[in-house]
């Protein structure tokens, strides 16, 4: 098991590079993506002009970021030239398996919270057992935000862009038991901390510097050395779950 997730994602690390055209595509829609939400963000509803950029990026931004999704599904089993064709061809239908796992994540957190604000009535008077049941719930709640949604998403995006849409409906058993095997955990928990954890540790690592331009200058390579393995963490992740899903054999191009 150890071995097959070893060799997946070093797979998926090699064909990454090894195409020339791949990972200037996937940095390309990345940056765009970025850019779409800071735009939404930052932009004030004030004029029509402005109304128009925040109704254009309100669109762009979700076929961006399945635009990336799809790229990174495909990427270590298509060829180079067809890869912006295919995630194309994939982008709408991704977002129409991934609608269910949206609306089921977050009537779990619903009635998740529930539950929480039941037991949490009153803090001073809470039993062990209650306060056991609300550690309970709380990891419950992480876990289906970072663990749950995001195999049973990323399962789902491949059985569609190799299958097709209506396949992978009728196929949601089969799905679900890939997304729980443990070479795909195996991975996705290796991924988590390259996509995640460092660069949650980087960029909340303080640092005691007299010279502002220096300061800056740090923060600046920080935040774009993050950003650059939130990137490239969660495109080999969902590249290695790929391989190991479609069956190739490690280090096939």
């Amino acid at each position: 098991m150890y071995l097959k997730s070893a060799g997946a994602m070093f797979s998926a690390t090699r064909m990454l590079f090894k195409k020339w055209t791949t990972l200037p595509l996937l940095i390309a829609v990345y940056a765009a993506l970025l850019l779409s939400l800071y735009l939404f963000v930052s932009t004030r509803e004030a004029t029509v002009l402005q109304l128009g950029i925040t109704f254009v990026v309100m669109l762009a931004a979700p076929l961006l970021f399945f635009l990336l999704q799809a790229a990174s599904v495909n990427y270590a089993t298509t060829e180079q030239t067809g890869l912006l064709r295919k995630a194309a061809y994939d982008c709408l239908k991704l977002i129409v398996v991934s609608l269910p796992v949206i609306g089921l994540t977050i009537l779990g957190l619903y009635v998740l919270g529930k539950l929480q604000g039941r037991l949490a009535v009153d803090p001073n008077t809470l039993q062990v057992t209650s306060v056991n049941k609300l550690t309970l719930l709380m990891v419950a709640r992480y876990l289906l935000i970072a663990v749950v949604a995001p195999l049973v998403t990323i399962q789902l995006w491949i059985a569609t862009s190799t299958h097709g849409l209506r396949a992978s409906i009728r196929n949601v058993r089969e799905a679900l038991g890939k997304a729980f095997a443990p070479q795909s955990m195996l991975v996705f928990a290796c991924g988590f901390l390259i996509f995640a954890v460092a660069p949650y540790y980087l960029l909340s690592k303080t640092m005691n510097i007299q010279r502002a331009w220096l300061e800056v200058s740090l923060l600046t390579a920080r935040v774009v050395i993050s950003a650059l393995m939130v990137l490239l963490g969660w495109v080999v992740t969902v590249g290695a779950i790929s391989i190991l899903s479609r069956g190739s054999a490690v280090g096939q191009e």
